[in-house]
């Protein structure tokens, strides 16, 4: 038989052997048919025959291909040389009962399709070549089975034997099996296909050689491709390296399965296109595409290239894509358009969309203008596939690569009929994923279906770079749900900046879970947990971060965010969770849980419902187990309601809280934490607990922590709770409730162990502008309180201002003046400034200092800077009394009291409602109260017929100083400008250096007018409760309980001491006479009435009390005394100023319990008692000599 055909093609084989002799190659349709040339190593009866132009298919002539060795299913073809020319049609015959055609080359040469191959029938053809077989550009395939193209170098079949083409021998009367492996003893020839392959009607189309290439002909108009249809599948396979790769079928689809460890080729696709498709007309499933190399380059310049599966049949599913590249998978779209690269696209009726599985070591996506490289698309209510990418070492999306699910909004989709959905997008990574230079990995729902999920799971770092996005987005008009996005990663990263472009041209980094308007479904969550995260944005306006959004009937999603480590946010870096403007959901909560955060430059946290947005804004929680630092101008953690928000909701609250929990706060130069509201809904909470400390350090009164009710707003303020050990405010930062409209202000209350407030810082609670609002309270629970030119205030304007509490343990500490505002005292305030009520300030403590201007007041008129009502008068003289409001109550808890320069107002304009008291004073100070400094206690009336305030003072025993009436005195006031004067009750121990006025002559100025502050400005310390003009005076009433000879008032100046006091001389050669001391006694008992007289037995005697041994020099103007009667009789001079530190340590009083007489006659007090009693007159007067 093959002779044969050698002498049917002898003139054409001649002449192209003597042209091959003579080194050139010339080719003719005629030569063509010379190429494909039968071997000699099939039995005789049984080789290969070609038969010219013996067949017709399809009405058109062809060339067959007969003969052959038949084993059972099987027929065995053997050439020495396969190829079919430009134009030639081959057929193989198909002889009944054949299943499969097997045909080996056994040559030196690869084989070249360039016309058309085909089988008359529907037989598998198998087409094996182990030197490389090469598909032309117009090159077709026509088989209704299965097509195999290999380079292996046999074929097997199970345990019958081997079909060899390197080692070619006749076949086994034992193959009668389908062939179930390939073998490959050599580096295998490699497959290329330029042909348009398009529309095959094969069950599966398979390519396993060394590297495949498909790719259209160099300068060629006509792209390359190969395509199926009716639910064929397609498998590209390289190999790399001698080994066995196994066959395997599941129904009609053939596998492969590679052993572990081979080394597999590289399989390129360079503007074409690997294409299962099925028509609508049918009723089958896509096809697969599956493709297993070393790598995989996929690039691609027009519309419908790459590799991707379409089904448009209804009610069935598309066929998947599965890609397995050991080493890396890359993908470049290089033109817009959404059908490029790797995708799924399905349009039907019900139905699902293929899936896309990829698995390689790396992968790498580049697309222009968005253009996705990976995608699955869905169009009607047919759900689109899933992407599923597991890589073992980085994924890498740049150059605005892509990857993308997508529901395409169809208006004919019932939208009550949950159908097409997006599908999911899952990256499994073990190494790193970075998105660079606006790269997008995204869903878009446009249907009546809930979105798919965006999940990342990264061994290492996941980084968003340069306008790079991870959106999953409700499209408009759709009425499923966005889904939601979670991300879990060693760290990650957002950053803005582009190292190439200038700071101006940053794009915006996103993480985006948001419903677009018009839609009903609900947002989907944000869940990321990373090991470490960095958020640098912009550094311009723009939203650019992680946000949660709705604009639609549907909740926002959540956002979680767990980061083992640092969480550093900067550069305008956000965190959004937002109600939209004019949605109808409410906002997403924000939680986050970091082993530290940091904001910086204009970053943000936020929780916000927009401008006419029905919905309320979720609540912000962080819990960090190190520290919190939020630094810089703008940079915040907030919730906020805007104008006509929540206009739907009924709440009382809630909502928009901030709840942190951390070691440590740090709020910076212009840091902030705020939640406000313009809307119906109330401003959120903010509850604050760290366990170490809260620093606030403020530039131009930006640094805050604040709750806001703004003007127009409709619901009340929120609260400001903190508990800490340590709360520092300093340089002009706030604690800040504020109320601007008719609804309450909110409270602040701080549980903390030291407070500190340094350099214009300010607690404050106020309410503004509405006569009907009410500002909050302040409530302090601490150890010790220092002031230091700082204030805590609760004020109002025209309203109701709230109360202050303070409750410290051992110190409150008042000290100096506002910086910048040398009218403005230090101090604790509730004030009116407009006509409004001032509440109540109460303080209880242990030790209480007002000192250096500093002032604790209940007002509601206007102050000067020594404490007395200013006030305006109109043109006629008349006291304007529009801005004079009324005046709470001030009570003081202490155990002392120390006034150096400080002042104790309680002011009122009006007279206060029944049974309510206005501008009243109650100290409780069973201790030593100490006025020096012109320090002032002032229950003040302002207004026509307004009765003054009352003042009680109970306690142990009152100073005032100085004793020498050198500096100016102190005051205590209780006085009216127009009613009837106040009342001041004392009851003490001991009152010392005060007198008391009966008249209105110490307030008469040189020109008969009268100054309530002129008796404030002299030298003597007065008590009084007078009117000034109509009203009656008050009474002063004054109850010294313990007082032998009832001295109530102690005259200004003291007894001369020589008079009563024996000199002593000195000791010999010890101490010079000018050196000795004084001692001075004022008060009762203890002594006779002068030296030369003994102690009668009959009196009282006041018990002892020592100070501590160590010497102190009264001329030393560090030391600070200990504020206790026993200071009195060693104050020579002025005090020295308080030291403002937040925990002194007091002196240990210890009383005296005996005396004894030493050698010299030295009276020395003792701690322990004695048992001598005096029996009778003891003293025995001494002169000089009897020492001597």
């Amino acid at each position: 038989m093959a002779l044969d055909v050698l002498k049917r093609y002898n003139s054409q084989f001649g002449l192209a052997l003597c042209l091959a002799i003579s080194g050139a190659i010339a080719f003719s349709a005629n030569q063509a048919h010379a190429q494909i040339t039968p071997d000699s190593t099939l039995p005789p009866g049984e080789t290969s025959q070609l038969d010219l132009g013996s067949g017709e298919v399809n009405g058109k002539i062809v060339d067959l291909i007969k003969g052959g060795a038949i084993r059972d299913i099987n027929l065995f073809h053997s050439f020495l040389e396969f190829n079919v020319s430009d134009g030639q049609s081959v057929y193989f015959a198909n002889p009944a009962g054949i299943e499969n055609i097997i045909s080996r080359v056994t040559g030196a040469n690869p084989s070249n399709i360039l016309g058309t191959l085909g089988v008359d029938g529907g037989a598998n053809l198998f087409l094996i070549n182990p030197k490389g077989i090469f598909f032309g550009d117009k090159a077709k395939l026509d088989v209704s089975g299965s097509f195999v193209g290999t380079t292996a170098d046999g074929i097997g079949f199970g345990n019958q034997g081997v079909f060899s083409a390197s080692n070619p021998e006749p076949p086994s009367p034992l193959l009668t099996v389908n062939p179930n492996v390939f073998f490959f003893n050599q580096i295998p020839g490699n497959i290329t296909s330029q042909a348009k392959l398009e529309k095959l009607a094969v069950d599966n189309l398979l390519l396993l050689g060394g590297d495949i290439e498909v790719s259209k002909k160099e300068n060629s108009k006509q792209d390359s491709k190969i395509s199926t249809n009716e639910g064929g599948n397609i498998l590209l396979a390289g190999l790399g390296a001698p080994g066995e790769v196994a066959l395997t079928q599941e129904g009609d689809k053939l596998g492969l399965d590679f052993p572990d460890g081979v080394k597999k080729g590289n399989v390129v696709i360079k503007d074409s296109a690997i294409e299962t498709s099925v028509a609508k007309d049918s009723n089958v499933d896509g096809g697969d595409i599956e493709i297993i190399a070393d790598s995989l380059e996929v690039e691609t310049s027009n519309k419908e290239q790459g590799i991707f599966t379409i089904t448009k049949v209804n009610g069935q599913k598309g066929g998947d894509i599965v890609i397995t590249a050991d080493d890396s998978v890359s993908i470049i779209a290089s033109r817009d358009g959404s059908q490029h690269g790797i995708f799924t696209f399905t349009d039907t009726e019900g139905g699902t969309g293929g899936t896309i599985q990829i698995t390689a070591g790396s992968l790498m996506v580049e697309s222009e203008k968005e253009t996705p490289g990976i995608s699955a698309r869905t169009k009607g209510d047919g759900d689109s596939g899933n992407i599923t990418i597991d890589v073992s070492g980085n994924v890498e999306l740049k150059k605005k690569g892509t990857i993308r699910t997508e529901q395409v909004e169809n208006k004919n989709v019932d939208k009550n009929d949950k159908k097409g959905r997006p599908g999911d997008v899952l990256l499994n990574v073990l190494g790193n994923v970075t998105l660079n230079d606006n790269s997008r990995l995204q869903i878009f729902n446009g249907g009546a279906a809930d979105g798919g999920k965006i999940t990342i799971l990264a061994g290492g770092a996941v980084e968003l770079k340069f306008g790079s996005k991870i959106e999953n987005v409700a499209k408009q008009k759709s009425s499923g749900a966005s889904g939601g996005i979670e991300i879990q990663a060693k760290s990650l990263l957002l950053d803005s900046r582009n190292p190439s472009e200038p700071e101006s041209r940053r794009g915006q980094v996103q993480i985006t879970a948001k419903t677009d308007k018009n839609t009903r479904g609900n947002g989907g969550t944000i869940d990321i947990r990373v090991g470490l995260l960095t958020m640098i944005g912009p550094n311009r306006s723009g939203s650019s971060g992680i946000t949660a959004n709705t604009s639609g009937a549907g909740k926002a999603g959540d956002i979680t965010i767990i980061v083992d480590g640092d969480f550093i946010m900067e550069d305008r870096a956000k965190i959004e969770a937002k109600s939209q403007k004019e949605a109808r959901g409410d906002g997403g909560k924000i939680i986050i849980e970091a082993g530290s955060l940091s904001l910086s430059n204009k970053s943000n946290i936020t929780a916000e419902a927009k401008k006419r947005s029905k919905g309320k804004p979720g609540n912000i929680e962080i819990t960090v187990k190190d520290k919190i630092e939020i630094t810089g101008q703008s940079s915040a953690i907030k919730t906020q309601i805007d104008e006509d928000a929540g206009n739907n909701q009924t709440l009382e609250g809630g909502a928009a809280n901030i709840d942190i929990e951390a070691r440590s706060l740090s709020l910076k130069d212009g840091g902030r934490i705020e939640a406000s509201t313009e809307g119906i809904i109330p401003a959120g909470d903010i509850t604050i607990n760290a366990t170490d400390f809260v620093e606030i350090s403020g530039v131009k009164r930006d640094t805050k922590i604040a709750t806001q009710t703004q003007t127009g707003a409709e619901g009340k303020g929120g609260r400001i709770e903190i508990t800490t050990p340590s709360l520092r405010l300093s340089n002009d930062a706030r604690l800040d409730a504020k109320s601007e409209s008719n609804f309450p202000g909110g409270d602040i209350q701080i549980d903390a162990d030291d407070v500190q407030l340094t350099d214009g810082a300010e607690i404050i609670a106020t309410s503004e502008k509405s006569t009907e609002n009410r500002g909050g309270s302040i409530t302090l629970d601490v150890d010790t309180l220092t002031v230091n030119n700082s204030q805590i205030s609760a004020s109002t304007e025209r309203g109701t201002a709230g109360n202050v509490e303070v409750v410290a343990k051992d110190l409150v500490l008042l000290t100096g003046t506002l910086p910048n505002k040398s009218k403005s005292p230090a101090g604790i305030f509730t004030q009116s400034t407009e006509g409004g009520t001032a509440q109540n300030v109460t303080i209880e403590t242990d030790e209480l200092t007002v000192e250096k201007g500093a002032r604790i007041a209940v007002s509601g008129v206007p102050l000067t800077e020594q404490g007395f009502p200013e006030t305006e008068v109109d043109e006629n003289g008349e006291v304007d009394e529009s801005n004079l409001g009324e005046a709470g109550k001030l009570t003081i808890k202490a155990d002392s009291l120390t006034l150096d320069n400080g002042q104790l107002v309680a002011a009122t304009g009006k007279n206060p409602k029944e049974n309510e008291e206005a501008a009243t004073i109650d100290i409780d100070v069973p201790g030593v109260i100490i006025l020096d400094n012109n320090s002032l206690i002032l229950a003040d009336a302002t207004g026509k017929n307004v009765k003054g305030g009352n003042i009680t003072i109970d306690g142990g025993v009152l100073v005032a100083l100085p004793l020498n009436n050198d500096d100016k005195g102190s005051d205590i006031f209780a006085n009216a400008q127009d009613g009837d004067g106040g009342n001041i009750k004392i009851t003490l121990q001991g009152l010392f250096n005060m007198n008391v006025l009966e008249d209105t002559s110490a307030f008469i100025d040189p020109s008969g007018n009268i100054d309530p502050s002129l008796a404030f400005q002299n030298n003597s310390s007065e008590i009084a409760a007078l009117s000034f003009s109509g009203g009656q005076s008050g009474t002063v009433t004054r109850d010294i309980t313990n007082s032998a000879q009832d001295p109530e008032i102690l005259p200004t100046s003291l007894v001369d001491p020589s008079a009563l006091i024996v000199a002593n001389c000195p000791r010999s050669g010890k101490v010079a006479v000018d050196e000795l001391g004084e001692f001075i006694v004022t008060g009762r008992g203890g002594l006779p009435p002068s030296p030369l007289d003994p102690i009668n037995q009959r009196s009282v005697l006041v018990d002892w009390i020592t100070l501590d041994t160590e010497e102190e020099t009264i001329e030393e103007a560090t030391s600070t005394p200990t504020p206790d009667v026993s200071y009195l009789p060693m104050r020579g001079k002025r005090r020295a100023a308080h030291t403002p530190t937040p925990a002194r340590p007091k002196k240990k009083i210890v009383e005296a319990q005996g005396w004894i007489v030493g050698e010299d006659g030295t009276i020395i007090l003792t701690a322990e008692p004695n048992t001598a009693t005096p029996k009778s007159n003891w003293y025995s007067p001494r002169s000089c000599g009897s020492k001597g």
